[in-house]
């Protein structure tokens, strides 16, 4: 039997947000909705929602494994957040194309958990062209391995997608 994420983690002794019991659904809601996002809302920028997400309230709740919100689906977390705080409104813009918005849902949620760096935080230090960047390097080994070379990469920064 494969064990899931949770198990990987259940015995980690750094301080975390809120309970690995949570985690699996939230980083698999996030990187579900990361991709939903541009057959719900049609012609939408995905950079611009990433972006205007990770620093919402709703994501806020999220970072502290808010359980009625940890408990929703994609669909369902994307309605609440155009909703309730964009007015039903949102950017127009490009696809950012592929399974790249997935997978920047996923690392994000696993690194504001492993890290406990709010998500607001994060997205600023890492906006959607900086995980474009990422992306080719880490994309084909497990988030928790992506994650761990993201951070490696913070500390001491890479030259990935820079022509220096």
């Amino acid at each position: 039997m494969e064990a899931d994420m949770s198990d990987y983690f259940r015995h980690d002794s750094r301080t975390h947000p809120y309970s690995w019991e949570y985690l699996d659904e939230i980083c698999e809601t996030q990187e579900t909705m990361f991709m939903l996002i541009r057959d719900q809302l049609p012609g939408v920028d995905e950079k611009w929602f990433i972006e205007s997400y990770m620093r919402s309230r709703v994501r806020l709740l999220l970072d502290s494994g808010n359980p009625i919100l940890a408990n929703r689906s994609a669909s369902e977390l994307i309605f609440t957040f155009i909703h309730e705080e964009c007015e039903g409104r949102y950017e127009r813009g490009d696809h950012w194309g592929g399974f790249l918005p997935g997978w920047t849902g996923y690392i994000y949620a696993l690194y504001q958990w492993l890290y406990d760096i709010p998500s607001a935080e994060l997205v600023a230090q890492f906006p959607p062209e900086t995980m474009e960047r990422f992306w080719q390097p880490y994309h084909t080994i497990c988030y928790e391995a992506a994650v761990e070379k993201i951070y490696e990469n913070s500390v001491r920064p890479c030259s990935y997608g820079t022509s220096s």
